[in-house]
């Protein structure tokens, strides 16, 4: 849900000295309070989560043009504008312009009711000698009175004001909006005429000229099945002194510019204001200007950033500081691109389509250059091109650098191919609009096919002998193979460079080995390495190494964990972090370290969620499963057969889990030695999952279970259970033990709850091995002889059954 906030401040009127009022001096009226709901669809996410209502009486809402069900979703080209100004185009008012309510938060007053009311405040009260209304009515016309209420508690009231419905109605002060499904995301077609917002004007009495509005309150007359949506309100605003209008800037560089307007039509008008920000948020009477007492009608401004936007405004001195107009409507100027002296691009902030960033320049004659949401090296863009063999190479010119043969700097980029081996060709160019000026600096040889398996990133060591007009520029090899590349930089070469080709091995339920090559000049001081469980880099130290790889303990099994490591070249100098990825192996991964099931009566009693992630492919021979040969990334555990004879093993989904689909082995023996008493695929109720049913077990043998995951590529969670009816009486109680084993994780001392029903305790280790055996033992267990790390406590009780838990120790 969206919550209510203020309105952006737009420009307020100032003091008067006249009762003779400028026509068309139009002024916004942001809305400080009286929105409810918010209708229009925007942002990344879906229609639903991004608005509060719908705006007519079916399902529909307003869609602006930045909205994307997901980050995935192709951008649209139409709907309301993402700065929320409307720009009306009824005939009669040419310059009238409105200023939306903030898109994420409530930014209508929708009545839903006949006789429903609504006051809309002003941010800023002005005297007007009109008022104009922004709004629209969903699902059919509405009839609206309006009140308007002056600053100094009078009123004046209009009646039968008219909201056409937002589909083909006339006076639409815009159209061609868009919509969307608030429910379903379903977008309407693109490129009509509908739907609209539209335009009604209120005269203010001449007596009520110089009374500042306060705000409106507005009221539903009509009982049709119409929803009106009262989105905004500009005014007419009375003044003696009139703004000037600007006019088009002039002389833009990459850190100056001219503004320009001409001359107030107010004949005391005897100087001007400038304000200009990087903010869209238009400045109020009370805003100090940039440049003050302009006599002219042209200023210029100079120490501007290069590649920005600037927003300015002017205001007409008539007479001193109390007799001033208001702000004039918004200008707009972008300085032009300029050199700079370093450069980070990862094109997120770019549509997809025949795009560059801003200050890059597109060299392209056929094929394909492109900015792609295909798999990207990171975010959601990265650049893409390609060529058949006859035809010619887009060349990508990268803006202007200040200290482009400096001899200090190098280019670092990621890049992949999509057929190994392809050549990604790095040069400059000396005039940035003609390809046929390129000097090829370092030819690099893309041997990777995505940005994971292998290092992405390359790089390239930039000459003093480049000249100093240069632009460098990346050229693909006209060879049908796609090159995409991501992650630009333009920076200093590093003192202290990081390790390459990193590489994991020796993965465990709690540790991993990681290895690295050393950069060409190794560091000093060795190397530091840490784990995150995300991908971001860490922002303090980690433990030091003198060689090229480390034993990396691991807190928690089946878990994804980043390993970091670094360069140390001294006390004070080190790289960036890089990073390889891990799963820890499951605790129960193999044979020898199996979870124990606590049988129940049906699948729902004692239910264990289990999980493939972190599992690998056992190396027992004996551990087959003859009925489906096809499985991949085994788990294990155990269950005690119970005084029956007869138990049922199942396995079934987990919400949300991507695992559809097992194989399961029932065995007796032990690891190295088994024997299969049962194996099934896809008999369980539940879809492909899998169900063996035994009878005439032994009664309190220990049954041993793998479960093959049927898919290579898919991992997470799913469930198993063990059941038998006969332990839907007294045996039930028995079997299944209500115990808690606490705090945990511990320090030295542990709790078990229900320890009088408990023969013995053994403290294993995630590898199996028996670290301690407690005989008939008390509630208070002390374990403080324990290292750090992760145990299991299996409880036997004194009627045959058991209970294991995972316990972790600090």
């Amino acid at each position: 849900m969206k919550k209510h906030q203020p309105a952006l401040l737009l420009g307020a009127l100032g003091i008067f000295t006249s009762s003779l009022a400028f026509a068309q001096n139009y002024q916004t009226m942001p809305i400080q309070s009286g929105f409810n709901e918010d209708v229009i669809a925007n942002g990344i996410g879906s229609a639903l989560s991004s608005t509060t209502n719908i705006l007519d009486g079916d399902s529909y809402v307003y869609v602006a043009k930045n909205f994307q069900a997901n980050s995935t979703s192709t951008p649209i080209t139409y709907g309301v504008p993402v700065d929320g100004i409307i720009n009306s185009v009824v005939a009669s008012t040419p310059g009238l312009s409105y200023q939306l309510g903030n898109l994420s938060q409530s930014n209508s007053l929708r009545l839903s009711n006949a006789n429903l009311t609504g006051t809309m405040v002003f941010t800023s009260p002005i005297a007007a000698t009109k008022l104009y209304m922004l709004s629209t009515s969903g699902s059919a016309l509405s009839t609206l009175s309006v009140t308007v209420n002056f600053t100094d508690g009078t009123t004046q009231q209009f009646t039968g004001i008219s909201v056409p419905d937002w589909y083909n109605g006339t006076d639409f002060a815009i159209q061609g909006l868009g919509r969307i499904n608030r429910n379903t995301d379903g977008l309407d077609a693109a490129g009509g005429t509908n739907p609209r917002m539209y335009q009604a004007v209120m005269s203010i009495d001449a007596a009520n000229y110089t009374k500042p509005i306060q705000g409106v309150t507005i009221t539903k007359t009509s009982t049709t099945n119409g929803f009106p949506n009262i989105f905004a309100f500009s005014a007419d605003a009375f003044s003696t002194c009139a703004p000037p209008v600007l006019q088009a800037a002039t002389n833009i560089t990459a850190n100056g510019v001219t503004l320009n307007w001409t001359a107030s039509t107010s004949t005391q008008a005897n100087s001007y204001n400038v304000y200009y920000s990087t903010s869209s948020t238009p400045p109020t009477a009370t805003t100090a200007p940039n440049l003050s007492n302009i006599s002219g009608t042209s200023t210029s401004i100079a120490s501007l950033q290069p590649n920005t936007t600037y927003y300015y405004w002017v205001k007409t001195n008539c007479g001193g500081t109390t007799a001033q107009s208001v702000w004039s409507f918004v200008g707009t100027v972008k300085t032009a691109c300029g050199a700079v002296t370093s450069m980070s691009e990862n094109f997120d902030s770019y549509n997809t389509g025949t795009t560059l960033p801003d200050c890059w320049v597109r060299n392209f004659v056929n094929g394909t250059m492109t900015i792609s949401s295909t798999t990207p090296a990171s975010g959601t863009r990265n650049v893409y091109q390609t060529n058949t063999s006859t035809q010619t190479p887009s060349t990508v010119v990268l803006p202007e650098f200040s200290n482009i043969n400096a001899g200090t700097h190098w280019l670092k980029l990621k890049a992949r191919v999509t057929t190994a081996t392809g050549t990604l060709n790095v040069g400059y160019v000396t005039n940035p609009t003609d390809a046929s000026t390129f000097v090829l600096i370092q030819a690099l040889s893309i041997t990777n096919t995505n940005y994971t398996s292998t290092n992405p990133e390359y790089t390239v060591i930039v000459p003093s002998s480049v000249p100093a007009n240069a632009r460098l520029a990346v050229r693909n090899t006209a060879d049908g193979k796609g090159y995409y590349w991501d992650d630009v930089v333009w920076e200093a070469v590093p003192s202290c460079f990081p390790p390459t080709a990193l590489t994991t091995s020796a993965i465990t339920s709690n540790s991993a080995t990681l290895s690295w090559t050393a950069p060409s000049s190794a560091p000093a001081s060795g190397y530091e390495y840490t784990y995150t469980t995300t991908n971001t880099a860490p922002t303090g130290n980690g433990t030091s190494v003198s060689g090229t790889s480390a034993i990396i303990p691991l807190p928690s099994p089946s878990t994804t964990y980043y390993l970091w490591v670094r360069s140390k070249c001294n006390a004070t100098s080190t790289s960036v972090w890089v990073n390889a990825t891990v799963n820890t192996k499951a605790i129960n991964d193999e044979c020898s370290a199996p979870i124990a099931i606590t049988p129940g009566a049906t699948f729902t009693t004692n239910p264990v969620t289990a999980t493939t992630v972190g599992a690998t492919s056992t190396s027992d021979a004996t551990a087959t499963h003859t009925c489906q040969t096809t499985g991949y990334n085994d788990t294990w555990y155990s269950v005690v057969v119970p005084a029956s004879g007869n138990l049922t093993i199942e396995t079934q989904s987990a919400t949300g889990s991507a695992v559809s689909d097992t194989v399961l082995g029932v065995y007796t023996g032990s690891c190295g030695s088994l024997t299969q008493v049962g194996c099934d695929d896809d008999s369980s109720s539940d879809g492909n999952f899998s169900l063996v049913t035994l009878t005439g077990q032994t009664p309190g043998a220990t049954l041993l279970i793998g479960v093959w995951n049927y898919s290579s590529s898919s991992s997470g969670q799913f469930r198993i259970a063990a059941y038998d009816a006969s332990l839907s009486t007294s045996d039930l109680s028995v079997v299944k033990k209500n115990v808690k084993v606490y705090p945990n994780p511990f320090s030295d001392i542990i709790n078990i709850s229900e320890f009088k029903d408990i023969k013995t305790i053994k403290v294993t280790d995630v590898a199996g091995r028996t670290l301690r055996t407690i005989e008939n033992p008390a509630q208070e267990i002390n374990l403080g002889s324990l290292n750090s790390g992760l145990y299991l406590i299996t409880m036997y009780f004194k009627d045959g059954s058991q209970h294991t838990v995972k316990t972790i120790k600090k």
